[in-house]
């Protein structure tokens, strides 16, 4: 019975058309990829975190090879527009026990034929701390990880239909 649905499963996927998102957006870039996270000058420390992430992501999630700027083949350059903490759950004495990271970019992609795309993604991560505290900096890294990963997943999806949209054009 289980492989019955897992053969059900693969042929309805195969038969709808059914790509992974990552699979369109690696026919979208080339092999070497330049990131350029934009520091902010109001929040720094929290900019870095964000570069960082991306950087892991290009290599993990596109499967790219990060390469200095005037070797690349693909620039993404990125803002960090907003990042915020906003408390989501209070105790009973008051005290906030949940907060949600919020976190706004906005990528700029130069290709390697000239062209360039702009497009602006947010993503969200939603944490406890214990009441009567400050939000710890491995709670914070770890929550601008997560909304900059869910930022990025959002650009892939959006520039992969782009990018799908295009090829059927074509």
């Amino acid at each position: 019975m289980r492989a019955f649905f897992l053969i059900f499963f693969s042929c309805f996927f195969v038969s709808c058309g059914y790509v992974p998102t990552s699979k369109i957006a690696n026919t979208i870039f080339n092999e070497k990829i330049y990131v350029n996270v934009e520091l902010s000058l109001q929040d720094p420390r929290n900019s870095i975190f964000v570069a960082d992430t991306l950087k892991e992501i290009v290599i993990s999630k596109l499967g790219r090879k990060l390469a200095l700027k005037h070797e690349a083949d693909d620039i993404i350059n990125v803002r960090m527009n907003n990042l915020e903490f906003l408390p989501l759950a209070y105790d009973k004495n008051g005290y906030v026990v949940a907060y949600k990271a919020r976190l706004n970019l906005e990528f700029n992609v130069v290709f390697k034929d000239g062209s360039n795309e702009n497009f602006t993604t947010s993503g969200s991560y939603k944490f406890d701390i214990t009441p009567n505290s400050v939000i710890s900096d491995t709670a914070r890294y770890n929550a601008i990880r997560r909304a900059s990963s869910e930022a990025f997943d959002e650009f892939i999806s959006v520039i992969a239909i782009k990018g799908h949209k295009n090829a059927i054009k074509h």
